[in-house]
């Protein structure tokens, strides 16, 4: 079960306060895809400083707090594509990373600037206890109900296609950035072959595969569990986050997104596209080789 391997044991003290948002939202819809937005969120508890005791100027505009405009291209997808179904985190991903392995889902630094603290993530702001009820109260609820809703989808369309959503800065350490569409994939699938032959053969946006990281490089990224935990063909899209920034650009991204949706719905190989990882691939994928550890 996604429980046993996402979960941790937290005391009976509760993180999480009964006016506090839930862990995740879903959003139904009758299609066989489903869109994962797991940094869409960027509340943070009650019961927890506001902006973790950051400046609240940088976190509200930090990406690494939140993955900026993805939400609100959540909410335009849902208006223009109702029939797809939709799961998104509501928590920033500085309280707890739905897309880190459990043991590296609470980061001390900024991604970008390993000098740049994040006062209420230290070790003596966030002891052990702490850490756990953000996982057993945040993170967990939100790996199970995605794999339930997985579940459900295959049993009532006889597959299913997941495609995580994410953005990306325009720079990193200061250098720019040309790539305006990236991936995240484990491993060359049906699926990630056939949306990343939409993305090459289009010409709105410069697609590089595998940017702006590889999931080899980032061995605390929690796609290879996620993927063996769902029996699933892992596959993502990372958006330059400055082309979603306005009206048109939003506009635009929703209607390419559209598209991209199409492509893998007419592609050839749309049987093997919906099937469950073991059935299309005749090989494991890796235990991540990290070590253990209650923060990095």
């Amino acid at each position: 079960m996604i429980k046993d391997e996402f979960s941790m044991h937290a005391d009976a003290a509760k993180l999480l306060a009964e006016e506090d948002p839930t862990p995740y939202t879903t959003v139904r819809g009758d299609s066989i895809f489903l869109l994962a937005g797991p940094h869409n969120g960027r509340k943070v508890p009650q019961a927890l400083h506001q902006s973790l005791g950051t400046e609240p100027e940088w976190f509200n505009g930090a990406h690494e707090a939140y993955d900026l405009h993805v939400s609100e291209l959540f909410e335009r997808m849902q208006q223009r594509f109702d029939n797809l179904n939709y799961i998104y985190g509501n928590y920033s991903r500085l309280v707890v990373d739905l897309n880190r392995m459990p043991d590296y889902s609470i980061t001390e630094t900024s991604s970008e600037h390993e000098d740049f603290k994040i006062p209420h993530n230290q070790l003596d702001k966030c002891d052990l206890k702490s850490r756990n009820r953000r996982i057993s109260e945040i993170y967990a609820p939100y790996h199970e109900a995605k794999h339930n809703l997985i579940n459900d989808i295959r049993s009532q369309k006889g597959g299913v296609i997941v495609i995580d959503m994410h953005s990306f800065t325009p720079t990193w350490q200061q250098r720019k950035r040309d790539v305006e569409i990236g991936t995240i994939r484990c491993e060359k699938t049906p699926l990630s072959q056939a949306a990343e032959d939409f993305l090459r053969q289009q010409e709105d946006y410069n697609f590089v595969s595998g940017e702006p990281y590889r999931v080899a490089n980032r061995p605390a990224s929690a796609a290879p569990l996620i993927s063996r935990s769902n029996d699933l063909q892992y596959f993502g899209i990372e958006i330059r986050n400055d082309l979603i920034g306005t009206p048109e650009g939003m506009e635009k991204m929703t209607a390419f997104l559209g598209r991209c949706i199409e492509h893998i719905k007419g592609h050839e190989n749309f049987e093997k596209i919906i099937q469950p990882r073991h059935s299309v691939m005749d090989y494991e994928l890796p235990e991540p080789q990290i070590n253990p550890a209650y923060m990095i």
